[in-house]
């Protein structure tokens, strides 16, 4: 009995441990295989982009730190584990240089009109109906702690645990801080749609 008990937990033990959606670049990473790199970028280059676009309101400071995450890849990337998630990494490193860098010019509250008409994913949030325009131009009113929480959670489609590690927060935190984030995007919604509606009745 005890024989086949262990044979069991032997077989167990030997058996391969599911791969993460990652484990083919962070291999190469870890080699210092150029190929490594160039997976991680063709998989996530875009979204990454989109979301520094959507949290800074500017092109050109998404393009700095766009370019800064993906430099701290290639410096830092050898030095990744196999089963770390090469998602969260970049969206830590990329929201991480936004804020430093919100921190040293002090636009941390300030969106410009600068936001891309960039197809939004589809995503169950109740945001994601509305019309690009105008969930943009609500989006650009909103603070940037705001913005981000919607971006991970309603284009990203992360889920509260991925976004707790990348924000650092415990999740009861993270869920309270997109209820909220939604609640205001909804009145920054009503606020325009009064404000349409009040021009159509004057016209």
């Amino acid at each position: 009995m005890s024989g086949n008990s262990h044979d069991r937990s032997a077989g167990a033990l030997s058996m391969k441990m599911p791969e993460t959606p990652d484990q083919d670049a962070l291999r190469l990473l870890e080699q210092g295989d150029p190929r490594g790199f160039d997976l991680a970028y063709s998989r996530y280059a875009p979204r990454i982009f989109n979301f520094l676009l959507r949290l800074s309101g500017s092109r050109a400071l998404a393009e700095d730190l766009f370019q800064h995450t993906f430099l701290r890849l290639a410096e830092a990337g050898a030095r990744l584990r196999s089963d770390s998630d090469l998602r969260a990494w970049l969206f830590t490193v990329a929201r991480n240089a936004f804020h430093s860098n919100a921190r040293s010019r002090n636009v941390a509250a300030r969106a410009n009109a600068e936001i891309s008409a960039v197809q939004l994913e589809a995503s169950t949030s109740p945001e994601a109906s509305l019309s690009l325009l105008e969930l943009e131009r609500a989006l650009s009113k909103l603070s940037a702690s705001d913005r981000e929480s919607l971006l991970l959670f309603g284009v990203e489609g992360l889920s509260y645990v991925e976004m707790a590690a990348i924000l650092d927060l415990d999740q009861v935190t993270v869920r309270k801080r997109v209820s909220r984030a939604r609640a205001r995007l909804a009145e920054a919604l009503d606020g325009d749609a009064k404000v349409m509606s009040k021009s159509k009745v004057s016209e």
